[in-house]
């Protein structure tokens, strides 16, 4: 059933992105939500994050404001003429292993103007990032690493593997 309704809903948006309810876009609609499905099959199983609305809100908090100081500092370099460009590779190692905290990091650090993620060593847990505006290599990790720490407050993680049933000894 959640098959059923997770192929009605994307051929629902498949026809309203195309703006023309038509037999061929809700049976190209249908076609392409079933091969989706097919593909990409919903988990079945019990998540292994949960959410905190709480630390949520002080992760988004945290993150628009080093976006918005990010894009005054980016503004502020193309308007004055001189150029305090300070380019540098910072090698950031997490604390996480969990491959979502690191895709989320590696994806905020990169959403931020004037910082890309370069490379992420899921073996070491370490994050390689071109800073534009390097002021200190300390203060760039504590950022990420802040961000981190943030990121796992909002989504605690079972560890990989963990099964939530009760063992029996």
């Amino acid at each position: 059933m959640r098959h059923v309704l997770i192929v009605v809903w994307l051929t629902v948006v498949w026809v309203t992105l195309w703006e023309v309810v038509s037999w061929a876009n809700v049976l190209g609609g249908i076609v392409v939500a079933g091969t989706v499905v097919a593909m990409l099959p919903p988990h079945s199983g019990q998540s292994r994050g949960r959410f905190r609305p709480l630390a949520t809100s002080r992760l988004i908090t945290y993150f628009l404001w080093e976006l918005i100081a990010a894009s005054a500092s980016m503004a502020w370099e193309v308007v004055t003429p001189r150029n305090r460009i300070r380019a540098a590779v910072v090698a950031v190692r997490l604390t996480s292993g969990v491959s979502g905290v690191l895709t989320a990091v590696a994806n905020m650090v990169s959403l931020t103007p004037g910082t890309v993620t370069l490379e992420i060593d899921e073996d070491s847990r370490t994050v390689f990032i071109h800073v534009l505006h390097l002021k200190s290599l300390e203060e760039t990790r504590r950022s990420v690493q802040r961000l981190e720490a943030l990121t796992l407050a909002a989504f605690p993680q079972a560890p990989e593997g963990h099964d939530k049933t009760v063992e029996q000894t």
